[in-house]
């Protein structure tokens, strides 16, 4: 059966009443933007009493076997399709139902094929589900048209991914209802409206027309004793720990106290927006160094100057047998040595930090680096695997980091021939500091290598650009914000190395897609923040999309760019993403990390209470570098 209006066409299955194709008018895909056939089903235990399929009014009726009715409506409002629920206890008890218990089914077509696929026939779904909810569609080659949803009436509070078999696989969206109590006869009311958009912008216009609770933040993670402002349209007041604070002219103030995470609620007259910031300890850094060099390194045996993990529960180094080391950097187990190195070159660090930081440097000399190459060396048994060269950018930092503290030209030599490496491999998708070191080799006088490392710059530079920015000529990439961010700083890289403009022109459709991932925040009412920090309340997982590197990327590629064009906002974002990373850290320098990410670092999953010395390290020495903010 068939529903088109408001320039939307679904295909509903007259069997189970749920829309199994959803396409947009116009659209030169003509895509289907749902996956499965149960899209805007109300979710739970229940089976189908009856539908009717009649004109501009479908309806149908699902019966729980808690004696929960539902009632659906399909109508057509003004530039949106209504699905209107009403959940309704038909029984003669109440029934209690916790958080989750019913929902809605909205499984948008969200998932990685083959790159070339994914860009003309998959979408990329952003969800917001902290009171006000709404989930926002865009096609993964940023073609236009996109898609919105809107909760106008009722709420969510949280939202699950029922997550598929095969690999690249996003899975089912459910956004849950809140927990209730249903007396005999009563019910519970909620609508979302489906409508076409033309973008972000267009998205956000139309959902405030629609009734949507927003708001924004100048500054979501604050040191003590400054402001956080808030600013919304509708908003009336303020719910904080200590109390209410009334909006005045849309702008609300309040003044950060107390280390950690505040919680905070934006209510207007029927609707509530929940969010957070941050307040930071300004002796973070110091108890980042202190925890990472008595906890996490090695003092003894042959990884002495290692950072391994670390179990504050039990007091005790992790120590994973079975596998080649759990020292290699793919494992970022350099990032604590990047935040030493980087320190030492601020005059932070004591001689036996200094010491510390010898050690580690010692380490990976011996460990990891061999004439460019990466080994590994386990039991006394050399096992070569350098063909890894994702790890390339990191070994290349550290020795152009230790060039910065002792001035060595060799640690720059070695950085710079890791870096040619990387380039000869084919790799074109990486954030490096590669300019940086080109600068350094001339200014040591080391012209022909650096020449030679431009060179190779440009070539991926070229690569990037003959591939018609559509990264589908690279088999096996994922499309994503690491390789756009990648080629975003390769691109920037050669425009700053050789002069050339169409670097640069080609580098603005990059920030244009990249800002696609810079998608408004679940757990913070504000616009610009990345997704990575958005965090799931149901479940508990930080959807990181591995913070340590992803949040330090935007932030250095905004940098860049805005030192190439001269755009100030691009700088203040930049600095905005950097401040929020420090969120994943405790007072005492403790990251708050996913259990998806510390299964992929260990290789198995660790008690929610372990130190893990990843990349959290790496978000520090990045904020630092970027901003020279102690």
């Amino acid at each position: 059966m068939i529903f088109s209006a408001a320039g939307l066409t679904l295909y509903f299955n007259k069997t189970t009443f749920g829309v199994e194709r959803l396409s947009v008018d116009g659209d030169p895909e003509t895509l289907s933007w749902v996956y499965g056939k149960n899209f805007a089903l109300p979710y739970g235990n229940n089976f189908l009493l009856k539908s009717n399929f009649t004109g501009g009014k479908f309806t149908a009726e699902f019966l729980y076997f808690s004696e929960i009715v539902c009632s659906v409506t399909v109508t057509q409002k003004e530039g949106a399709v209504s699905f209107a629920y009403s959940f309704k206890n038909e029984g003669k008890n109440k029934v209690d139902l916790k958080e989750g218990d019913i929902g809605v089914y909205t499984p948008f077509f969200d998932r990685f094929d083959d790159p070339e696929i994914s860009l003309r026939r998959r979408v990329h779904a952003h969800v917001r589900a902290q009171g006000a909810t709404y989930i926002y569609c865009e096609k993964y080659s940023d073609d236009l048209p996109a898609l919105g949803l809107v909760m106008t009436k009722g709420e969510c509070y949280s939202y699950a991914l029922e997550r598929g078999a095969y690999k690249g696989e996003r899975g089912e969206i459910i956004l849950r209802l809140p927990a209730m109590t249903l007396a005999p006869q009563e019910n519970y009311d909620c609508e979302f409206l489906l409508f076409p958009c033309g973008g972000r912008e267009d998205f956000f216009k139309k959902a405030s027309v629609s009734g949507l609770l927003t708001a924004t933040c100048d500054d979501l993670t604050v040191f003590e004793g400054e402001e956080v402002v808030f600013r919304s349209d509708s908003g009336a007041v303020l719910q904080t720990e200590e109390g209410e604070v009334p909006f005045v002219d849309g702008v609300c103030r309040v003044t950060a106290k107390g280390f950690g995470e505040h919680r905070v609620t934006i209510c207007s007259e029927n609707k509530k927006l929940c969010a957070s910031y941050f307040v930071l300890s300004r002796d973070l850094l110091k108890n980042r160094i202190r925890f990472v060099t008595e906890k996490q390194q090695l003092a003894e045996g042959k990884f002495r100057g290692a950072f391994a993990a670390y179990d504050r529960q039990n007091d005790e180094v992790v120590i994973k047998s079975g596998v080649r080391s759990p020292f290699n950097l793919s494992g970022f187990r350099a990032a604590p040595l990047l935040l030493l190195l980087r320190e030492w070159q601020k005059g932070e660090l004591s001689e036996e930090l200094k010491q510390k930081t010898e050690e580690a440097v010692a380490f990976y000399d011996r460990e990891i680096y061999r004439g460019g190459e990466v080994s590994d060396d386990v039991n006394g048994k050399r096992a070569r695997f350098c063909k890894k060269y994702y790890n390339y950018p990191l070994f290349s930092a550290i020795k152009y980091e230790k060039y910065l503290c002792s001035g060595d030209p060799g640690a720059l030599m070695q950085s710079a021939v890791i870096l040619c490496n990387l380039y000869k491999s084919g790799s074109v998708y990486e954030v490096t500091s590669a300019e940086r070191v080109v600068n350094a080799l001339r200014k040591e006088g080391k012209d022909s290598l650096a020449e030679q490392l431009t060179e190779l710059i440009s070539e991926a530079a070229d690569k990037i650009i003959a591939s018609g920015n559509k990264y589908a000529s690279f088999k096996g990439l994922s499309y994503g914000p690491e390789i756009v961010y990648g080629a975003l700083s390769t691109l920037l890289d050669a425009y700053f190395l050789t002069g050339k403009e169409y670097y640069l022109l080609v580098a603005e459709e990059h920030v244009s897609r990249l800002s696609n991932f810079s998608f408004p925040s679940l757990s913070y009412a504000t616009s610009d923040v990345p997704e990575i920090f958005q965090s799931d309340r149901a479940s508990g997982l930080v959807y990181d999309m591995s913070p340590h590197f992803t949040a330090v990327r935007f932030a250095e590629v905004y940098e860049k760019y805005a030192r190439a064009t001269g755009e100030e906002q691009y700088l203040a974002l930049s600095r905005r993403i950097a401040s929020a990373c420090l969120t994943l850290f405790e007072e005492k320098g403790v990251g708050r990390r996913s259990k998806a990410a510390v299964a992929t670092v260990n290789g198995f999953t660790l008690p929610p209470y372990e130190e893990i010395s990843c990349g959290e390290d790496v978000v520090l020495y990045h904020f630092d570098l970027l901003f020279g903010r102690k």
